[in-house]
């Protein structure tokens, strides 16, 4: 497997307990440490319910969004056990014109992840 960022093969130590288990990170270790992830979570009063809004990465332009795929697990898992009433929506790049949208639209509470986000007026929404 490659790394999606500088295009590097990844290894990883295989063993005998681990030997069969799929490699699901598409990011080596230099270019985890390099980018790494800068967990965010909000809580967004909108029209009609709460937008609790979990962001892991700010502003990094260049980078594939499939490198850091694979660290939604934690947050899905937090979403079901306690915002399973709530609506998911992942989205791998938040700018200003979909949070105006989820602003304005009226569905409730809302879960929102997002991997990587380019909001200009971050000041106002929060």
């Amino acid at each position: 497997m490659f790394c999606e960022i500088c295009k590097k093969k990844i290894t990883s130590r295989r063993n005998l307990f681990n030997l069969f288990e799929r490699q699901i990170h598409h990011i080596c270790e230099y270019c985890f440490q390099k980018y790494p992830l800068i967990i965010k979570k909000s809580f967004i009063p909108i029209d009609g319910g709460e937008m609790i809004w979990a962001s892991m990465i700010q502003t990094y332009d260049d980078i594939s969004p499939l490198a850091h795929m694979s660290f939604y697990k934690p947050f899905i898992i937090d979403f079901i056990k306690n915002y399973h009433q709530s609506i998911l929506l992942i989205y791998d790049q938040l700018n200003d014109e979909i949070m105006d949208l989820l602003e304005k639209v009226k569905l409730g509470d809302i879960y929102l992840l997002s991997l990587y986000d380019m909001i200009e007026k971050k000041g106002e929404l929060l």
